[in-house]
């Protein structure tokens, strides 16, 4: 399973990003999402809803207090992805979590580790989707 976040601050457009990502991945495979929710209570399901829209074929949201809703019991990000690989998805898209060891795209000037690619929403069509899709299908499997 490839995995991927996109991280950046409120209202960048990281959710209109990882929608358009669950459209051409799911050419490729079964993609599933996890939404970081820390502030969110647990009915403002908003995001994962477009998630889902977008094609995803799991979406977990870790919301606050870490309940979570749709597919797993425990509130912590290797738990997710945990199930959604028992899910038998082939990408997974985390949004949030800049603080974590993944991969990341990253929208706007925050500073992160394993940035992969910094996107500027302005520049957001179909050329750099397809680009950011390569570079998911290029990342090395997750491992714990």
């Amino acid at each position: 399973m490839k995995v991927v976040a996109v991280v950046g601050p409120t209202k960048s457009g990281k959710t209109l990003l990882i929608s358009a990502l669950v459209g051409s991945l799911k050419k490729h495979g079964r993609v599933g999402t996890i939404k970081h929710m820390p502030h969110h209570p647990i009915e403002d399901k908003g995001d994962t809803r477009r998630h889902f829209q977008a094609g995803a074929d799991v979406v977990i949201g870790l919301g606050q207090n870490q309940i979570q809703f749709k597919v797993s019991r425990e509130g912590r990000l290797n738990s997710a992805l945990d199930e959604l690989r028992s899910s038998g998805v082939n990408f997974a898209i985390v949004e949030g979590f800049k603080t974590s060891l993944l991969p990341k795209i990253v929208l706007g000037e925050i500073e992160v580790a394993n940035n992969i690619r910094r996107v500027d929403m302005r520049e957001i069509n179909d050329r750099l989707i397809e680009d950011l899709t390569q570079l998911v299908l290029e990342l090395p499997d997750y491992s714990v």
